[in-house]
């Protein structure tokens, strides 16, 4: 099965890297990938879309309540709108198309259930504080 790039779709090349892990970047818009033989294909750069905002739920076993989703949103939306922006349609494209486990990233204690349920509540909070801005 061919891997290719989440964000513009380019057909992915991977090398075995120092630490033993199949590691590539995208030719043309430069996201990096890396995965271990037989497993599934994660981002791999540290400001990934999806890897940043799990991070703060890896041990929830629950749906993530409200109030933390606030919290974590309101520290979100301070970075750079056009981060953001491609922060919340990367967001938004794997809640509607999903093309990955999401428990896979951080090794998630939780259910993927529990993980989309939490983006789709982050990715509406960050989208109303922005608007919010705007006024």
């Amino acid at each position: 099965m061919e891997d290719f790039c989440w964000r513009c779709g380019t057909s992915l090349i991977f090398l075995l890297n120092s630490n033993n892990i199949l590691s590539s970047e995208c030719k043309k818009c430069g996201q990096g990938y890396g995965k271990l033989k037989g497993k599934s294909l994660i981002e791999s750069r540290l400001d990934s879309s999806f890897s940043h905002p799990l991070y703060h739920i890896i041990f929830e076993k629950e749906k993530v309540s409200q109030e933390k989703v606030n919290r974590i949103a309101l520290a979100f939306a301070q970075h750079d709108k056009r981060y953001l922006e491609i922060f919340i349609k990367d967001i938004e494209d794997e809640l509607t198309t999903p093309k990955r486990k999401l428990t896979d990233f951080h090794n998630l204690y939780g259910t993927e259930e529990i993980a989309r349920d939490y983006l789709c509540r982050l990715s509406k909070e960050i989208k109303h504080l922005l608007e919010q801005k705007i006024k």
